[in-house]
């Protein structure tokens, strides 16, 4: 009998939840589950846009430091000093920026060099060391150039381990330097296999076997990165003559704008005295580009992807180029830097 009782008492204090009340919960569950995915979402177009920024400086940074190194290695000729021989101001040569023959690449190194002849085939001819490219200027190499946006020409021999005669190929061009003193030339440019590169080691008997080759690089801005699947990112690009053919690299995504200055040394201490703009490098003395011996380098980069409702309304100034964006919602960057041509400046000092 009080078993019974026992057990109905405690039926009696039993209670379970009611219809309302988990109707309540599953309500308030409901509404933290969407607090929650709301917050993930923002962190996910949070943590996507911290990427899209990260990955446009990252571009800006590398392309900017890429011409700057590039830049200060203009006018290396590992031994060579151009400047005592080359005392013509025309023989300071500008060769076509899309040749690839081997004669057209603006070097004269004739056996032996006179260098007062009158006949421009005796004096020795030398590639200037940088050369800007005019917004205006069409060249036929640069493809998918975007308008209004600059070039930059460098050449130097290349600064690591030098080739030999026998690892040379014949459509590059390379130099020799004479280290005998009985050599009538001091440097020989021309492809291999050549009977012209035979100047000699200091034992005036053997033949340096150490050559350099020569590079032209032009770099600009191109409206597509892959242009086979027309992208539409500005990229910056490499136009080079390697192995007898043009080739055109992808240097750095999201490079939009290109504008250059160009310090001239107009007193030959080998410091920029006044800069200009690329037309201001006429041809008229001081203003020739053997005469530049700084760079100036304005790089506008954007993000390669836009970010929804962003609107940029700045204009920037590269040197004497101001540039406001369309509004396209993309994120930019720019960058200005200063390079001294280390050879052609400290051979002046």
């Amino acid at each position: 009998m009080k078993a019974h009782l026992h057990s109905r008492a405690l039926r009696r204090n039993a209670h379970g939840f009611t219809l309302v009340e988990i109707l309540v919960a599953l309500a308030l569950g409901v509404l933290i589950l969407l607090a929650l995915t709301i917050l993930f979402a923002r962190n996910s177009g949070n943590q996507s846009e911290l990427e899209r920024n990260t990955r446009q400086l990252e571009n800006a940074r590398y392309a900017i430091d890429l011409l700057a190194e590039d830049v200060m290695h203009a006018g290396y000729y590992g031994e060579f000093d151009p400047d005592p021989l080359v005392v013509n101001p025309a023989d300071w040569s500008q060769p076509d920026p899309c040749a690839i023959a081997v004669n057209a690449q603006g070097w004269n190194t004739p056996n032996p060099p006179v260098p007062t002849s009158a006949n421009a085939a005796e004096r020795v001819q030398v590639p200037v060391a940088v050369q800007g490219i005019e917004a205006g200027t069409a060249v036929g190499c640069l493809a998918g150039r975007v308008a209004g946006t600059e070039a930059l020409v460098i050449r130097h021999a290349e600064t690591g381990a030098p080739t030999t005669l026998a690892a040379g190929l014949n459509n590059n061009i390379y130099i020799q330097v004479a280290r005998c003193g009985l050599d009538t030339s001091r440097i020989r440019a021309d492809s291999v296999p050549s009977g012209m590169l035979n100047l000699r080691l200091p034992d005036c008997a053997t033949v340096n076997n150490s050559l350099r080759r020569l590079t032209q690089r032009t770099y600009y801005v191109a409206s597509c990165n892959d242009c086979g699947a027309n992208d539409g990112i500005p990229t910056l690009k490499r136009v080079e003559m390697i192995n007898g053919a043009l080739r055109t690299m992808s240097v750095a995504e999201g490079v939009e704008n290109i504008q250059l200055e160009f310090g001239l040394d107009t007193n030959d201490d080998g410091v920029p005295d006044v800069f200009v703009a690329t037309d201001g490098v006429d041809g008229a003395a001081p203003n020739l580009w053997q005469n530049v011996v700084a760079v100036r380098l304005h790089v506008l980069t954007r993000s390669t992807q836009p970010t929804p409702g962003y609107t940029d309304a700045r204009t920037y100034q590269l040197g004497p180029v101001a540039v406001t964006p369309q509004p396209d919602g993309n994120k930019r960057t720019l960058m200005t830097t200063t390079v001294r041509l280390h050879n052609v400046g400290g051979r002046r000092e």
